[in-house]
């Protein structure tokens, strides 16, 4: 009884919050104290609530027949596990002071803050997908591409901070182990390219099975993800005619990823149309 208790997938997740809470808390303490944290210990600890946290969606994808994505639950457990994945190929080739810190810290507010609200982990038909493979890895694609506008989203965040602290000409604290503003646009401009590309493929996989269902697409959710779509290729292509940079170009990325969370949640309105694919099972039960 004992072993079924602990091998639950919320409490696995429940797991890995605080273990990411513990690595927040470790580099928020450490900059308190006014010295850098360890790098070394920060990606232990992101790595083992990682762990923790695959085998917690593997336990969810396993009761549910499909890719985790079938609430608001899920779609925020493997947005929150994109970002920490994304963290680990970014990380090491920027070499960002810091971004694992803020890495943990919104990995924490999503898992955390997810468990915290029972009414979006609702039950739903499992092979929630109904086979179609199109559909699952546009929907796995999606959210994957807001791994890279969440990491896009801090970086942003630890630009202004940086800015900030160069106009009022701080150097000390935070600021001294911040990059510098010029790396830190750099590796925003590169998060949003390829933001942009991974959504736009997420997008044409999703059209091969719209075109021919296209009564079974939620319009409301089709078109917040559109809406999504050309926000983020909008900035990207005013980045590049250089009509969006720096301080304003941190804030449009930081809003519009604030506004792709909330579309999110039309995702949970298309489960009763997606139902209707043929082979779908009966509601699972938690």
């Amino acid at each position: 009884m004992f072993n079924e208790i602990i091998m639950t997938d919320r409490t696995t997740f429940a797991i890995a919050a605080a273990i990411y809470g513990a690595a927040f808390l470790f580099g928020l303490i450490s900059l308190l104290m006014r010295r850098a944290y360890s790098r070394t210990i920060m990606f232990a600890l992101l790595c083992g609530g990682f762990l923790i946290q695959t085998i917690a969606l593997n336990l969810r994808g396993t009761e549910i027949k499909a890719c985790p994505l079938g609430n608001p639950f899920e779609i925020t457990q493997f947005l929150a596990w994109s970002l920490v994945l994304l963290f680990f190929i970014i990380g090491p080739a920027f070499r960002l002071r810091l971004l694992g810190g803020f890495t943990a810290g919104l990995a924490t507010l999503l898992v955390a803050g997810s468990l915290a609200l029972p009414s979006w982990d609702t039950p739903y038909p499992t092979g929630i997908f109904g086979d179609n493979h199109w559909i699952e890895l546009h929907a796995a694609l999606a959210i994957f591409s807001y791994g890279f506008f969440a990491i896009l989203s801090l970086v942003s965040a630890m630009f202004l901070i940086q800015q900030h602290g160069l106009k009022k000409k701080q150097f000390k604290g935070v600021y001294q182990y911040l990059p510098s503003v010029q790396q830190l646009d750099l590796m925003a401009r590169r998060l949003l390219i390829t933001g942009v590309i991974v959504l736009t493929a997420s997008l044409a996989f999703g059209a091969v099975f719209w075109i021919n269902n296209f009564e079974l697409v939620p319009i409301f959710k089709l078109t917040a993800t559109c809406f999504i779509w050309l926000g983020y290729l909008t900035v990207f292509i005013l980045r590049i005619q250089k009509k969006l940079v720096t301080r304003r170009h941190a804030i449009a990325t930081i809003a519009l990823f604030i506004l792709a969370m909330a579309s999110l949640w039309p995702v949970q309105s298309a489960r009763d149309n997606e139902a209707l694919i043929e082979g779908l099972p009966t509601q699972v039960e938690r």
